[in-house]
Parts: C-alpha cells; structure tokens; sequence
C-alpha cells in the first residue's frame, strides 16, 4: 500500500493526538508505519491496515511514554556531542593556541585593573560570544520549523553555557580579590569553547531536520 498526502495527514495528526508533540518524532514514525505497510498490507481499507500497523509497530495505544522516550534519546545523544566537541577542542593545537593567548592577555590584566573593571571586561566577552545565539534563535523563529526535538537541543545546547555561566559567577563573588580574577581567567576560555560545542550543535539540529524533510519530500 502506497500512502498518499492525506494519509499521511492522517496518520500524522493520530500521532499527535496520541502523544506526540513533536513534529521530526512523527515523521520518523509514519516513516516506520508507512514502510510496514508497503510491506504486510493485504487489502486497500487504509483505516483497517493502518489500526493492523500500528498494533504491529507497537504505536496503537498512548505513546506519552514513547515521546518520552525519543526526546530522552535525543538529549542524550546530543549530550554525548557537547562534551565530545569540547574535548575534541582542546586536541587542536590551534584552539589551545588561542585559549592559552586569551589566559595571558587575561593575566596581565590583573596587574593593572581593579576587579570592577576587570569583571565588567569579562562580562562584555561573555556577551560578544552570545550574541550569535539571540541572532540565530530570531532567525530560526522566523523559519517558523514548528515544534522540533532536535532543534529544541540544538537551542538548548548552544544556549547552555550562558544559562549556567551565572552560578560559578555568583560564587566567584565570595572569594578573595586575588582567587576572582583567577576564577575569572579560567571561566571565560572554558565558557567560549563551550559557547562554540553549543553552535557546531545547534548547526548539526538544523541540517538533521532539514535533511529529514529532504528524505521524506515534506
């Protein structure tokens, strides 16, 4: 049985209404059913082999956990690339250059500026690195994907490190003078590798859901 677009439509919002919320799991579901049905189907009723794919397949009844289960897998996956990208950053000579030259530059401004200023410094790095993310987030909104499991840990990841970078700033301010600024030296290269992991994610999200619609002729 070759399924046309209503179908598909079909299956799609049965899916959603089923649990599924995010629209890339769904595709990859009718995928899977679309597949079993070309295969098993013995008769052209569409609601009747669709009710016999899915009891099949294992998507008959409520699939909260399944969509539990496929954005966990997602996270986890992209996970695992965040700190692999992190890592795979400092093997490069050229990346340990450049934090290395931003550790010195960063060191010998502690000799000649008060902490105030030494921190506002930081801080403005901090949000030099992040402005790529409000741009991208705009322009991927205005892209309109809809409701997206990876592009939604593509944002995550690329934003994570300015979400977290409050806490070890809120601790650094109950340490000596001295302890800050070293706090603060080793912060900002640790947070713009971390930025940079996020965005190769982020960049990574969007090719997959691309790629997905490519596959599937949405």
């Amino acid at each position: 049985m070759e399924l046309n677009k209503e179908q598909i439509e079909l299956i799609d919002k049965r899916l959603k209404s089923r649990g599924i919320k995010y629209w890339d799991l769904r595709l990859e579901m009718i995928d899977h059913i679309a597949t079993d049905l070309e295969e098993n189907a013995i008769s052209n009723d569409f609601k009747k082999e669709l009710n016999n794919s899915l009891k099949r397949i294992g998507y008959y009844n409520n699939l909260y956990n399944l969509n539990t289960q496929g954005w966990q897998n997602v996270n986890k996956y992209y996970r695992k690339k965040y700190v692999e990208n992190i890592k795979n950053y400092l093997k490069s000579p050229a990346i340990i250059l450049l934090v290395t030259l931003g550790v010195i530059i960063n060191y010998f401004l502690i000799d000649y500026l008060p902490l105030k200023t030494f921190k506002l410094i930081n801080f403005s790095s901090y949000i030099i690195v992040s402005i790529p993310f409000f741009i991208l987030t705009i322009k991927l909104w205005l892209k309109k994907y809809g409701k997206s499991i990876h592009l939604d840990y593509g944002i995550f990841y690329f934003g994570f490190a300015l979400i977290m970078i409050n806490l070890p700033l809120q601790i650094s301010g109950y340490l000596d003078v001295f302890y800050q600024k070293f706090f603060l030296i080793l912060l900002l290269p640790l947070f713009t590798l971390a930025t940079f992991s996020g965005y190769q994610l982020f960049k990574e999200s969007i090719q997959k859901v691309e790629r997905i619609k490519k596959e599937l002729s949405l």
